[in-house]
């Protein structure tokens, strides 16, 4: 499947599912589908630097990749963020300002400061369709360049 379809393929199954877990069928088709789909990344742990695609560096190594009901996502730790180079997205400033949201949202929002538009996400509680842990970083394997 080319990379833009398999990214509105992901966006599509979100809204039509509400980010709910899918049944045993689906999901086992779908994880298999980012699986068979994922860029060649596979040396975890061995100080591999993602960028986002306009060259930002964010993160200095990776833990391992996340395979779930709504995609595959590059899993990293705070002390492999490069912080300088993040922020919270634009207009997603409320998932941790306002008391409301920042107590029930499941991640923050944030991207890379440069023209990508990244979405990086940071984990602030569990999901059923997915094996996201808290206070750890995620990205999509398709909106990053993986390099030494």
């Amino acid at each position: 499947m080319v990379l833009e379809n398999l990214l509105q393929f992901q966006e599509e199954l979100a809204n039509k599912y509400k980010y709910k877990k899918l049944n045993s069928e689906l999901s086992k088709e779908v994880r298999q589908l980012y699986k068979d789909n994922l860029p060649e990344i596979n040396d975890v742990g061995s100080s591999k630097k993602l960028y986002s695609l306009d060259g930002t560096l964010i993160a200095n190594d990776y833990n391992r990749i996340v395979i779930g009901d709504y995609g595959a996502f590059i899993e990293f730790k705070k002390e492999q963020v490069v912080k300088e180079n993040i922020k919270v997205k634009k207009g997603q400033e409320y998932r941790i300002n306002d008391p409301k949201y920042n107590n029930n949202v499941k991640y923050y929002w944030l991207t890379a400061k440069d023209n990508s538009n990244i979405k990086i996400y940071y984990q602030k509680r569990t999901v059923p369709y997915a094996d996201y842990k808290p206070e750890m970083f995620y990205v999509s394997p398709y909106e990053v360049k993986i390099s030494k």
